[in-house]
C-alpha cells in the first residue's frame, strides 16, 4: 500500500483534543454537549469548574447534605463518569451550609458565618443577580480572546467592545446611576464602529447593527436577570428544609424517622432540580 498525504485544504478546521487538569476534566462535559472548541476559541472548561459548583453549592447549601452529595459522587464516580461533578459540588455546599447555618435542613445548631436565606431573601437574591453579571462578563471577555486568536481583535474593539461598555453601564448604574451614560455611548460606540468597518454598503450595515445590538442587549439583560433563580433555589431549599423539620417536630417519637425521611427526600428533589438548573444556567446563559 502507498499512502499519500496531501496538504490540508486551507478552509479546513483541524480536530483539536482538550488538556486540562484532571480535577477540570469531568467539567467538559458541557462543552461536549456544544462541541468540542476549534483550535482558535477558547475553551472554558476551568471557568466552568470554578462557575458550577459554585451555583450549585449556593442553591444547595447545608453541611451534612453536601457531605452526602459529595459521597455519592464519589462512591459512583466509577460506574457513572457524569457524577464525578457531585463531588466539588457537594463540598461546595459543605461551605454554603455553614454560611447559611443549616446542618441537616435545622438552622438552630450553628450560627451562619453569613445569614439564614429565609430571614434576608433580598440580599440572597441580589448576591446571585451579582454573580450572574460577572459569568456574563467573563463570557463576553473570553469573546473577546478568540477574536484576538483569530486575528480580528482590532474588529471586536470597533463592535463588540462596545457592547461590554454597554453591559457594563447598564447593571453598573444600579450600583452607581452615572454609570448609566455608558449604556447610549457603547451602542453608539457598536453603531459607528459597524459602519466604519463595513465593507460597501455603510447605511445598511449600520441598520443592521443596530436591529443586533438591540437584539443581544435585551438577550443580555434576560439572562442576567435569570440568574435569580439561583438565589430562588437557595430560598426554596431553605422553605424545603424549614417544613421538614416543623413535620419532624409535629411527629413527637417518630421525629428521627421524619427527620432522615424529610432529608433524603430533600437530597434526591433537590439534588435533581439543582443540577438541571446549574446545567441550564451554563449552557443557555454562559455559552450564549
Amino acid at each position: 500500500y502507498l499512502l499519500r498525504f496531501s496538504a490540508a485544504p486551507d478552509d479546513s478546521v483541524p480536530p483539536t483534543v482538550l488538556r486540562n487538569p484532571r480535577w477540570v476534566r469531568p467539567f467538559e462535559v458541557f462543552g461536549r454537549l456544544m462541541g468540542v472548541p476549534g483550535t482558535r476559541e477558547a475553551d472554558p472548561s476551568i471557568v466552568r469548574a470554578l462557575v458550577a459548583p459554585l451555583m450549585f453549592g449556593f442553591m444547595f447549601g447545608d453541611v451534612v447534605q453536601g457531605l452526602v452529595v459529595a459521597a455519592l459522587g464519589f462512591m459512583l464516580r466509577k460506574r457513572m463518569p457524569a457524577l464525578r461533578l457531585l463531588i466539588p459540588g457537594g463540598l461546595v455546599a459543605v461551605a454554603f451550609g455553614f454560611a447559611f447555618g443549616s446542618v441537616f435542613a435545622r438552622e438552630d445548631l450553628i450560627a451562619p458565618l453569613w445569614l439564614h436565606p429565609l430571614s434576608d431573601p433580598l440580599t440572597v437574591l441580589g448576591a446571585a443577580l451579582g454573580f450572574g453579571v460577572v459569568v456574563i462578563l467573563v463570557g463576553l471577555l473570553l469573546n473577546a480572546l478568540q477574536f484576538h486568536w483569530r486575528g480580528e481583535l482590532g474588529r471586536w474593539l470597533a463592535t463588540d467592545a462596545g457592547l461590554l461598555v454597554a453591559y457594563a453601564g447598564l447593571v453598573g448604574s444600579f450600583l452607581f446611576p452615572p454609570l448609566l451614560w455608558a449604556l447610549p455611548a457603547g451602542i453608539a460606540w457598536i453603531l459607528l464602529g459597524s459602519a466604519a468597518t463595513a465593507h460597501g454598503d455603510r447605511l445598511g450595515a449600520l441598520g443592521h447593527a443596530a436591529g443586533e445590538t438591540v437584539e443581544r442587549l435585551l438577550q443580555l439583560g434576560v439572562n442576567t436577570v435569570s440568574f435569580v433563580r439561583v438565589g430562588a433555589f437557595a430560598l426554596a431549599h431553605a422553605g424545603l428544609s424549614t417544613a421538614v423539620v416543623g413535620i419532624a417536630d409535629a411527629a413527637g417519637a417518630a421525629y428521627w424517622p421524619v427527620l432522615l425521611i424529610g432529608n433524603a427526600a430533600i437530597i434526591a428533589l433537590e439534588g435533581l432540580v439543582v443540577g438541571i438548573q446549574t446545567t441550564r444556567l451554563i449552557l443557555f446563559e454562559f455559552f450564549i
